[in-house]
């Protein structure tokens, strides 16, 4: 029983130290984003107002589908993750109604395409979101590519054949990355967000853990 217990033990500290090193890795990126990238930082009215048409031509958004963001962990934790895609769905069906770019025509945007493709188009929308935000001079996220990298890093970690803190660990950034992008989106408002999910939320949250479990019974 002593050397079990000692093994087990052995084993937990492991994983701790591993899942604490990526953790302390994630935070250090944050705080580096934070003091550098994630500021205004213009040295002139002339260039903030240059960045501020380039923002415009490249296209904004002044719709978005808000929700609270515990709310959507809990329900993408609950479903696979598959919740994220009702939430590409409606982001982008709110940004349909939404979008404009400057000395441009509106862009027609495939909503269930964009959905389907939420591989690609979460790029796309991470960096509407920052272009938004930092045009209205809120707090901006971490560049497109960072996050979709992690989310999708995420995903590709927990079907690897690694140990399960690993696994674990992929598991929350497949989660965690839309919920983070949801926090910026919340800042675009003032209205009040609700943490009890829609009735249509909660359907969505039980067809994703339907899909999830078909996914895990054929993977094994």
């Amino acid at each position: 029983m002593l050397v079990f217990s000692d093994t087990g033990k052995i084993f937990y500290n492991n994983r701790m130290e591993r899942f604490l090193q990526m953790l302390g890795v994630l935070v250090a990126l944050y705080v580096f984003y934070n003091l550098t990238m994630g500021r205004w930082h213009y040295v002139s009215p002339a260039q903030r107002e240059k960045r501020r048409k380039e923002l415009k031509e490249a296209g904004l958004s002044s719709r978005f589908y808000f929700m609270h963001p515990l709310t959507q962990f809990v329900l993408t934790i609950i479903s696979g993750g598959l919740f994220t895609f009702y939430w590409l769905y409606r982001q982008w069906g709110q940004i349909k109604r939404g979008f404009k770019r400057e000395n441009a025509p509106v862009s027609s945007i495939n909503v269930l395409g964009r959905t389907l493709g939420g591989c690609w188009s979460f790029f796309i929308l991470t960096d509407l979101i920052n272009r938004t935000c930092e045009y209205l001079q809120k707090p901006v996220s971490w560049p497109a590519w960072w996050w979709g990298i992690l989310w999708l890093g995420g995903l590709v970690c927990l079907f690897c054949p690694v140990q399960n803190g690993w696994k674990i660990c992929g598991y929350l950034l497949w989660c965690i990355a839309p919920v983070v992008l949801q926090r910026r989106i919340n800042t675009l408002t003032r209205e009040h967000i609700s943490m009890f999910p829609r009735t249509v939320e909660i359907i969505a949250t039980l067809l994703g853990v339907g899909i999830a479990v078909g996914i895990i019974a054929i993977w094994r």
